[in-house]
């Protein structure tokens, strides 16, 4: 019985262990299912799907709701609109629930763009969206199982780059050499160009910054405030007389009368205008804030401004019309105003617009007359209180190194207001190159407001160029720089001047606003045909007949072409009326250097000289003619003839002798030269 028992239990185990291998080698066709812990698939990419593990969802040009067993989800035609992919509820799925939504057409783009949105009140990154903005871009996104979504950008084109950038948040990508904020509000107030901030809503912030100069006059490097208020880097263009005085008034024509009202600052108390009476009413008012409205800068349209003229029954009003555009401040997309803020150190004229971006040729550079002008009428902006009172105006500009042309529209000087200081790298460094268009019968720069009659203080050109190509013939009362009142550290420090062929380099004159001095301090003039090349006259180089003003001239250089060019120049430097120093002087092409020709005695000015050196083709280095009052020269050791026929012609009215070679003393003409 024993062994009956025990066979059985071996042919029961022996049967169990033959049904087991066959089906190990033999599965079968009938997978377990997924709830009961199987794949429900006979293959293992089967598996992978049913498990969810790999899944691709595609969706054309039409909105979608992403379900919570899609996997990757992307496009599969090209959108014509912006279309919106919206997430499963966060809780929908598992914590670690992860998911990819992607561009796999290719065919995004920044105004057909891709948006995921939440469901509900969940959040992505903090946020109700992401966007993919350009082709191939893609974000995978991961639930917490609860509210929340994290949204990491992928993708080919980094259009989405990354969530969050230095407080940036959103998709953030760089796009032409801009930070491009997408998909969220922009929150950094660091911003690659100005162009590129006009483009953006920053009503979030006070006060923003732009980076440097990356695309010329896109105003790089510049701080700007938000305001309220109007512009103050717009100059007035244009306005008429709205009443005219009625009756009354007295004939003639008014330089200094103020202007007031408004929004904008003038001169002193007020900005002038040339006021021309007639038949006892106002008939004109031109060049308010002189040329180009320099000096009348921070009005609107609108603006009403009123001056009280002698004799007039009635407040005389003039409006203005229009203003110019600013090239500095700009508006941003929602509206908000961006004032351009004056810097410490100065103003980078690049900041207003200016290119430097002349090499060699005018019709392929930009014209700068109106970013620079506007540049210096922004420069000048005063404060409400004057002057003398605690009061400020006027500034600094700073030209870059390279040349900017100037000038190819112009009809008028370009000016450069009271105060205002225009400093370069230097003398051969930075250049403003004047276009050969500009009117030949035209001063190119003027100091001041020529209208005003008023002294005007602190205005200098410093350290560049100003040039002209030798085939510019301007008439011979044209001057590349001109003024008529400035004083107290005012006029041109290291510059240079090339005229053209013909015409002035410089001239100061009249001297309106009393007793006071002006700077030629390291000057060189340079270029200049003779008078027979210049259809008569050439002009003098540089002319000064500034009254009862001191003139400073210090190491002055005289220069034109030779005789092979089209030279040598008739008159350098001359002089009819100041009271002139001139210590360093040299010449070269040059027929006259220096003529003193002051009538009416010596009230009427006095001319000192020493260190003065000739050079080429000079006939006298100083010229004295016979209207030229007695005794108003004196020149100083050391001196040298070098290359001139004589060291002074001395022509004055009954004089004999002229002065030939160096004196070891001073010597004063009376008429004839003696020692002093």
């Amino acid at each position: 019985m024993k062994l009956l028992r025990g066979l059985a239990a071996s042919a029961l185990a022996f049967m169990l262990a033959s049904t087991i291998a066959f089906a190990q080698v033999n599965p079968g066709t009938s997978p377990l299912s997924v709830p009961k812990g199987g794949t429900g698939a006979a293959t293992a990419a089967g598996a992978r799907n049913n498990l969810q593990v790999d899944r691709f969802t595609g969706r054309g040009d039409a909105n979608y709701t992403i379900l919570a067993t899609d996997r990757v989800v992307g496009t599969n035609a090209a959108f014509t609109a912006s279309r919106t992919f919206t997430l499963p509820a966060a809780n929908a799925v598992n914590a670690g629930h992860s998911l990819i939504v992607a561009d796999f057409q290719g065919t995004v783009t920044g105004s057909n763009t891709l948006i995921i949105a939440r469901a509900g009140s969940d959040t992505i990154n903090g946020g109700t969206s992401v966007t993919i903005s350009s082709a191939n871009g893609a974000y995978l996104v991961v639930s917490d199982g609860s509210s929340k979504w994290t949204a990491q950008a992928i993708g080919a084109a980094v259009a989405s780059g990354v969530s969050s950038l230095d407080g940036a948040t959103g998709a953030i990508s760089t796009q032409s050499g801009s930070l491009d904020v997408t998909g969220s509000t922009l929150s950094g107030n660091v911003l690659s160009s100005r162009t590129f901030a006009a483009t953006q809503d920053l009503s979030a912030f006070s006060a923003i910054q732009t980076l440097g100069y990356s695309t010329a006059g896109d105003g790089g490097g510049a701080i700007f405030q938000k305001i309220a208020g109007n512009f103050i880097d717009t100059r007035i263009t244009a306005g008429s007389i709205t009443n005219n005085g009625t009756s009354g008034c007295t004939n003639g024509t008014y330089y200094t009368l103020a202007f007031n009202g408004g929004t904008g600052r003038g001169e002193l108390g007020g900005t002038t205008g040339v006021i021309t009476v007639a038949g006892g009413v106002v008939t004109s008012i031109a060049n308010v804030g002189g040329y180009n409205g320099a000096m009348a800068v921070g009005y609107t349209s609108g603006n009403v401004l009123s001056v009280t003229v002698p004799g007039c029954a009635s407040t005389v009003t003039w409006t203005v019309s229009s203003v110019s555009t600013p090239t500095g401040s700009f508006t941003d997309s929602a509206g908000n105003k961006w004032q351009i803020t004056y810097p410490a150190a100065g103003l980078d004229a690049r900041a207003m617009g200016v290119k430097f971006d002349w090499d060699g040729t005018d019709g392929t550079a930009t014209d700068n007359y109106t970013t620079l002008q506007n540049a210096f009428s922004f420069a000048w902006y005063k404060t409400n209180t004057s002057i003398d009172v605690g009061g400020t105006q006027g500034g600094l500009v700073l030209l870059t190194k390279q040349s900017a042309m100037i000038g190819c529209s112009a009809s008028n000087p370009i000016v450069v207001p009271y105060g205002v200081k225009v400093k370069g790298h230097g003398n051969y460094s930075s250049v403003a190159k004047m276009c050969d268009t500009f009117p030949t019968s035209s001063n190119q720069w003027e100091l001041c407001n020529s209208f005003s009659h008023l002294a005007c203080f602190g205005t200098l050109l410093e350290d560049f160029q100003i040039f002209n190509s030798i085939n510019v013939n301007g008439s011979s009362g044209r001057s590349v720089v001109y003024t008529n009142n400035a004083q107290h550290e005012a006029g041109m420090r290291r510059m240079t001047i090339f005229n053209g062929s013909c015409g002035r380099g410089a001239t100061y004159e009249t001297g309106y606003g009393g007793a006071t001095y002006i700077l030629l301090d390291g000057v060189e003039f340079k270029g200049g045909k003779s008078d027979a090349n210049c259809g008569g006259s050439g002009g003098a180089q540089v002319f000064i007949n500034f009254g009862t003003t001191q003139v400073l001239v210090t190491n002055l250089n005289v220069s034109a072409y030779s005789s092979g060019s089209g030279g040598p120049r008739q008159f350098g430097l001359v002089i009819n009326g100041g009271f002139v120093d001139i210590v360093g002087l040299h010449s070269e092409q040059v027929v006259q250097p220096v003529q003193i020709n002051i009538s009416g005695g010596v009230a009427n000015g006095m001319v000192t000289a020493r260190s003065v050196i000739g050079g080429v083709d000079c006939v006298g280095l100083f010229t004295l003619p016979s209207g030229n009052t007695i005794g108003n020269f004196k020149i100083s050791p050391p001196m040298a003839v070098n290359g001139c026929t004589r060291l002074v012609t001395n022509s004055q009215s009954g004089a004999t002798t002229h002065m030939t070679s160096a004196s070891a003393t001073d010597v004063v003409f009376t008429p004839d030269p003696r020692a002093w």
